[in-house]
């Protein structure tokens, strides 16, 4: 998806027949890989919150760009379920789901649930990681103007580097 909200088109198939229905294994194999990515990716974020708790900042900057790197890697998939969804007429997953069992496509519509809900994961987890993130960052200003406070400017900047 690019910033104006415009989905790229991906020519790996979508999964519809000419006629409009559903081929129930191509829509399914697309919706299975995106419940995997996504659930990969909301194990990742929840390490990455573990690795905030534990005040590793290494650590934490290799989980953050390891989840970006999974992001970046996701994007196809996530194409071709925007694809999918294009074609069933529908805005999002749940309409999908519902578009699914509408043409009896029940395993289908249950891995378009089954993404809605790893989505709705993600999205918490991403916003307990920020908020993590926040709470770090504004400990270490405090503490850097507390050695501000006392004259020590240089170490301060030493450990801040750190």
């Amino acid at each position: 998806m690019n910033f104006a909200g415009r989905f790229r088109h991906d020519d790996l198939g979508h999964g519809l027949a000419p006629d409009g229905e559903a081929q129930g294994p191509a829509v399914m194999e697309v919706l299975r890989q995106g419940v995997e990515l996504i659930d990969g990716i909301s194990a990742q974020l929840q390490q990455l919150d573990c690795l905030m708790l534990a005040g590793k900042p290494i650590e934490i900057s290799a989980a953050a760009a390891d989840i970006e790197l999974a992001l970046k890697n996701a994007a196809p998939a996530i194409s071709r379920i925007t694809e999918v969804m294009r074609d069933l007429g529908a805005d999002n997953l749940f309409a999908a789901a519902a578009q699914l069992r509408r043409i009896e496509q029940q395993d289908a519509a249950s891995l378009a649930e089954a993404l809605r809900f790893s989505l709705a994961r993600v999205a918490t987890r991403t916003a307990c990681a920020s908020r993590r993130a926040q709470q770090m960052n504004r400990g270490l200003n405090t503490a850097l103007k507390a050695l501000t406070s006392f004259g020590l400017n240089e170490g301060g900047r030493l450990i801040a580097e750190a």
